[in-house]
């Protein structure tokens, strides 16, 4: 059996022939081979072996899915759901996993989630909980239902990371400070429909655009792992983070608690439950007062979702902080 040309590219770039895999993908890509064309929209989407090319990217993106390339089929419907290239279409792409749905669990998945969401754009006041008016701190009970943030959960898995900073000093990395985690984040790549109506619901809750919000990110604590006291806010920026929320995504460990220990408050939320609070006071500036911590897990893993959003629109292809 042939060897598929990404097999062959990444022998190249095992054997130290990086510009060589290059070429090979480009040519294969060319030709019209499928994965390649899929491997180059990615290029494009990242910016990797050239500038960033929304426009290219889906234009690959087609001729992968003309050939029938189901990876391609998924991305494109992410793209159309998110608005990346263009305006959020989440229509077209439930078109597109309608016509994969039936070889591919995920679309599937993706559709059944969407169906039995329904409307949730709006957020029932009786499932609201103030914890402090002053600074603002809320519940919203089962903002996410329990099928949802086990989807969540097993999209984020294969994707997690330790959680890293770069050392001013070096240029490389090191190990989070004040966050000792895994995370990952849903780029534009990831948001799917099922993410992109999560979010929507999110900028709902806290009565602020899609845009922008950060991508969701979500965390997870084994036991003895915790998130330190710190700011969401961050110090001299243009674009702040105004608003947090926090949505739990499981139960079945112990320890984990929200802290805001200026504050005296001290919260654990039920799966889907998002728990929301503005960083900034009345004049836009920061608010030392909403200090918060992520008490160590002492038994169980702890799935968290956060969201962080900024006072003007963000670019989710951007690095966060």
């Amino acid at each position: 059996m042939p060897m598929d040309v990404i097999d062959q590219a990444n022998r190249l770039v095992a054997s130290g022939q990086r510009q060589a895999a290059v070429d090979l993908v480009r040519g294969a890509a060319d030709a019209g081979d499928p994965n390649a064309l899929f491997a180059v929209a990615n290029w494009r989407l990242f910016g990797m072996f050239g500038p960033r090319d929304e426009a290219e990217a889906h234009a690959l993106l087609d001729r992968a899915r003309a050939a029938g390339n189901l990876d391609a089929i998924r991305l494109k419907a992410t793209l159309l759901a998110n608005g990346t290239g263009g305006e959020p279409n989440p229509d077209a792409a439930g078109l597109l996993l309608e016509e994969i749905r039936d070889r591919d669990p995920g679309a599937a998945e993706q559709l059944r989630l969407i169906s039995a969401a329904g409307d949730k754009g709006g957020v029932n006041a009786k499932a609201c909980e103030r914890l402090a008016d002053d600074p603002d701190i809320h519940v919203v009970r089962q903002l996410l239902s329990a099928d949802e943030c086990r989807y969540l959960i097993a999209a984020a898995q294969p994707e997690l990371r330790p959680s890293f900073v770069v050392d001013p000093q070096t240029g490389g990395h090191m190990p989070h400070p004040v966050r000792t985690s895994s995370g990952m984040n849903f780029d534009p790549t990831l948001e799917d429909l099922v993410v992109r109506s999560i979010n929507e619901r999110l900028a709902a809750a806290t009565g602020t655009h899609i845009e922008c919000g950060e991508p969701l990110y979500v965390l997870r604590y084994a036991p003895g792992q915790e998130y330190k006291p710190h700011l969401d806010a961050i110090p001299s920026v243009d674009n702040q983070r105004e608003w947090t929320v926090l949505t739990y995504l499981n139960d079945g460990y112990t320890g984990g608690e929200t802290r805001f220990d200026l504050l005296g408050i001290e919260f654990r939320g039920d799966p889907g439950d998002a728990l929301i609070f503005r960083n900034v006071d009345s004049t836009g500036q920061l608010d030392p007062r909403l200090r918060h911590a992520g008490a160590p897990v002492q038994s169980g893993i702890k799935w968290l979702a956060t969201r962080w959003i900024r006072a003007k629109p963000h670019d989710p292809w951007t690095t966060s902080y």
